[in-house]
């Protein structure tokens, strides 16, 4: 597995698609390119032209599905918390591209938490919860290019419990 820091002139626009990768061939070589934040089930890869893309990427399926709500509480431990702003609706799609937004912000601010694998999960709070989450360690600001209007909140990020002690 090759990992990176991420780099600067991944902040600036980057471009997001979000490809699904079957287990059992796939994953792993998707796993072999240069990538961030690797995990179990998520892995960044640089941004880089459609000409410029290895031909496994060509063959990945776009994600399409809508992905299931996630539970309205989790605990706060090891992992970092993504916390969905519950009064917008996004595309499965621009949602894990607004997390891997709080993503990269997120391992800037917490190295021990990208050293470890970046552990994490979601949660979709109630709006009054997600109003007063202060201080987090990263908020995704929209531009509104996409599916939202510019200047919303889409995700912000909390920091495990053991580190934000």
């Amino acid at each position: 597995m090759r990992e990176f820091a991420v780099p600067d002139e991944w902040r600036a626009r980057p471009g997001k698609v979000t490809l699904r990768a079957r287990t059992g061939g796939q994953w792993e070589q998707v796993l072999e390119l240069p990538h961030a934040c690797a995990g179990d089930a998520v892995a960044a890869l640089p941004p880089m032209r459609r000409s410029e893309r290895p031909p496994l990427l060509t063959k990945l399926q776009a994600m399409s599905t809508e992905l299931e709500l996630p539970p309205a509480t989790a605990p706060r431990d090891h992992r970092l918390t993504y916390v969905l702003n519950p009064r917008i609706s996004m595309s499965s799609g621009k949602t894990l591209a607004q997390i891997a937004h709080a993503a990269v912000m997120a391992a800037e601010r917490l190295p021990a938490w990208a050293d470890a694998g970046c552990p994490a999960h979601v949660i979709l709070p109630p709006p009054d919860v997600f109003d007063a989450l202060n201080p987090c360690v990263a908020e995704v600001v929209d531009a509104g290019l996409t599916e939202v209007p510019p200047g919303t909140v889409t995700v912000r990020a909390l920091a495990p419990a053991i580190l934000a002690a």
